[in-house]
């Protein structure tokens, strides 16, 4: 009698495995480290209920869980921690409510938060000096940016926004650069495209910039940690309507669940010259 009710029991949950839909399939990280696949029955509850591959129905205390993530392209993926840019460049992805990342570019260090799902806000700064006659003046420059979707399905967005630049000391200046970025694809494989151009004061002049950036990028995901990338920023003047610089920028992304390090090559095209600068980029970020 046990044997038989040992293999009713094997049969229904084979089944109760079989019938869940790919679709609906989750992979939930705690925040000790431990995953566990299967069916979400509300994500947004207090505890989560996971329904596991093997028909084992788990709960967790919303505080234990950092990820709720969904299947991408029919696989489980983890998903890179900095989808929001490329090395420089923007996506129109977004960072999502409640999350914060910093980052660290060469020495420079920046910090973003997601203010909701579609708006994310970074924040940077320079201390640095400038030659004036015989002496050196100080100068402070905070940066400011900001970023929103206008819209969003499951394989495009549309982003608006803009970074702002004020320096103090040094003679004192102010710029903006406003930008569209469309990002078409998954989160493993996607191409984006952008457009921005500058406006800046200078010595109480405000001027516009008479030309624009073009930024094309492209991105795949090789497996669970690694990313490749490439992405170039053309700025084209329309005082002639010529190109006046391309830089193309490739790059490797090693990342884990919050943690990521860009490895990027640089090379710039300047008319009919072809050189390179800078060859190698660093970028460290990580997720809080």
């Amino acid at each position: 009698m046990r044997t038989v009710l040992s293999l009713l029991t094997l049969l229904f949950l084979a089944s109760a495995a079989h019938a869940q839909d790919p679709d609906d399939i989750r992979r939930v990280v705690l925040i000790d480290g431990s995953v566990y696949v299967g069916t979400v029955e509300d994500e947004n509850a207090d505890p989560v209920v996971v329904v596991t591959r093997d028909g084992i129905r788990r709960e967790f205390a919303r505080a234990r869980v950092e990820l709720i993530a969904e299947l991408i392209d029919g696989r489980f993926f983890r998903t890179d921690p900095v989808k929001t840019r490329f090395f420089f460049a923007p996506t129109a992805r977004t960072l999502g409510g409640g999350e914060f990342r910093g980052d660290l570019t060469y020495f420079f260090p920046s910090l973003t938060a997601g203010l909701g799902d579609r708006v994310d806000l970074t924040s940077s700064g320079l201390i640095g000096a400038v030659s004036s006659g015989n002496s050196d003046e100080f100068f402070f420059s905070p940066l400011v940016g900001v970023k929103g979707q206008v819209y969003t399905s499951e394989r495009a967005q549309v982003a608006i926004g803009t970074s702002v630049q004020v320096q103090f000391g040094g003679g004192g200046s102010a710029s903006a650069i406003p930008y569209v970025v469309g990002t078409f694809g998954s989160e493993t494989q996607a191409v984006t495209v952008g457009l921005g151009g500058a406006i800046g004061s200078f010595d109480g002049e405000v001027s516009v910039g008479e030309g624009f950036v073009f930024g094309l990028g492209a991105e795949t995901q090789l497996n669970n940690g690694v990313k490749i990338f490439a992405e170039s920023l053309t700025l084209v003047s329309l005082a002639d309507g010529t190109d006046t610089g391309t830089a193309i920028l490739p790059g490797v992304r090693f990342f884990g669940d919050r943690f990521a390090f860009d490895v990027i090559g640089i090379v710039a095209t300047d008319y009919d010259t072809v050189f390179a600068f800078a060859p190698v980029g660093f970028r460290a970020s990580y997720g809080f």
